[in-house]
């Protein structure tokens, strides 16, 4: 599987892999959690890469605050204003959606990060536990399921519309279960 199906996945573009993403109306974050970590900044590729000009996740600061992340890979490019923020001793990134149509809502996306340093590895919300979870009890987490297609309710995109605090709660219950979080991809620091 290419690096970019991999870290797409993972945070999944909008039209191209809708369905199998978690996106939050409301941020993840709560300015009081926000922290910029200047180590972040600077280009990102999967260990073992060779070329950083196809398939990279560029950081560069937008603000004191936050970050302008651009995913590029072969075909395209795609911009996130993205905060990085802490709940308790855990470490998680807030994408926000740059590219958008017309009158597009700018979507939220969670990447939990371990290891800042030399690498840095990004764990996505798991789409199918979250999906599962909210399907046995719908109670667990305000959301609406969006159908992609009109009249076909077996490709839903899940959309959640709790607002901060109850999404955090909500992560920091579940935080110790190991399916919470997808599969760690691990990416090394580029020489820019």
């Amino acid at each position: 599987m290419k690096t970019t199906i991999k870290i797409m996945t993972g945070l999944a573009l909008m039209a191209l892999l809708a369905g199998c993403v978690v996106t939050s109306v409301y941020p993840f974050y709560a300015a009081k959690d926000v922290q910029f970590e200047p180590g972040l900044v600077g280009t990102w590729v999967e260990a073992g890469a060779t070329n950083a000009a196809s398939d990279h996740w560029r950081f560069d600061r937008l603000n004191p605050y936050a970050y302008w992340l651009t995913i590029g890979e072969i075909n395209q490019t795609n911009r996130y204003g993205t905060h990085r923020f802490h709940l308790k001793q855990h470490v998680f990134l807030d994408l926000r959606t740059a590219n958008r149509v017309d009158e597009q809502l700018p979507l939220h996306y969670l990447v939990k990060l371990e290891n800042i340093g030399a690498k840095l590895q990004i764990k996505p919300l798991n789409f199918e536990w979250l999906a599962k979870l909210l399907e046995k009890d719908p109670k667990a987490l305000r959301h609406i399921l969006v159908p992609n297609e009109p009249g076909n309710t077996n490709n839903n995109q899940l959309v959640l519309t709790a607002e901060t605090p109850e999404l955090q709660k909500f992560i920091l219950k579940h935080i110790s279960n190991t399916n919470t979080f997808g599969a760690a991809t691990e990416l090394t620091r580029w020489k820019d």
